[in-house]
């Protein structure tokens, strides 16, 4: 049989045991031993995320110090929780394991993630090395700059709990609400101004690139004199011939054409009637 008092003795040891797991850091405790980040950890507690890292067992808290954490706190009490769970990774990162990453596209999952509220990988961040070399963070939403950069380590208990040293915060686009719009669409280009031609009026090009010239004028243009050859008759008058002056012309009206070819068959039938009479008389 057990003695009762090695049975509360191991019940003490196992609630030891469980006491340090559950509890492995206290993070305000961490940030407390540091007043130049005491407005980051006032923050912290205030909004409930220092519960909520202290529950963890791996965690990497990206800490501003007081010269930036007014960016935080003006804004709204639920949106300074938003962007602080940005600043909770749900790994252990520390400065040599953040120099040797290699892909500057690194994502890592953090604490805001968790929450449900995250929308379009607002709970993630980006992590990689500027055009200087410098480790630097940023979200992963789009639209996100990345240049928080690394200033150095506050303090770490390996592999449980990192905190580390950031420029300024982290903000995700959209965390607060507005959404930074879409870059607009390029505008299309305007049409060339008219010059007022067609392509019937622009000259015809000759093979070697000059002006086709203007064709010929016809000879149906000519005057009668200049179409005559040397040396030929001149062309009858309307006068010549019988009958000559009758003809109807094609300048005429259809009224002035209509008494011409009246004046015709009138002239015809007297021709005839002469000629009756003259036959007679024989």
């Amino acid at each position: 049989m057990v003695p009762a008092s090695s049975t509360a003795a191991a019940a003490v040891i196992l609630w030891a045991v469980l006491s340090s797991s559950a509890a492995a850091f206290n993070v305000t405790q961490i940030l407390g031993q540091h007043p130049e980040y005491s407005q980051f950890n006032d923050l912290l507690s205030k909004t409930g995320v220092a519960g909520e890292i202290n529950s963890r067992q791996t965690i990497t808290v990206l800490a501003v110090g007081n010269d930036a954490a007014g960016e935080i706190s003006s804004k709204a009490a639920e949106v300074q929780k938003r962007i602080l769970s940005t600043h909770v990774a749900l790994d252990y990162f520390d400065a040599m394991k953040l120099n040797g990453i290699k892909d500057n596209g690194t994502v890592i999952t953090t604490l805001f993630q968790t929450t449900g509220a995250a929308q379009n990988r607002q709970g993630f961040i980006t992590v990689g090395h500027d055009a200087t070399g410098a480790v630097a963070f940023g979200s992963a939403a789009a639209g996100s700059p990345v240049d928080a950069k690394l200033l150095g380590v506050v303090a770490a208990q390996p592999y449980n709990i990192s905190v580390l040293h950031i420029s300024h915060p982290i903000m995700a686009n959209g965390i607060d609400g507005n959404w930074t719009a879409a870059p607009p669409a390029p505008a299309a280009k305007s049409p060339a101004p008219s010059t007022g031609k067609t392509v019937s009026d622009a000259p015809a090009a000759s093979d070697s690139g000059a002006a086709a010239p203007a064709p010929a004028a016809s000879p149906a243009a000519k005057s009668p004199a200049a179409a005559a050859a040397p040396g030929s008759a001149p062309a009858p008058s309307p006068a010549d011939g019988p009958g000559a002056a009758d003809a109807p012309s094609g300048n005429d009206s259809p009224a002035d054409q209509g008494s011409s070819a009246a004046k015709q068959v009138v002239s015809g039938a007297a021709a005839v009637a002469s000629l009756v009479v003259a036959l007679l008389q024989n």
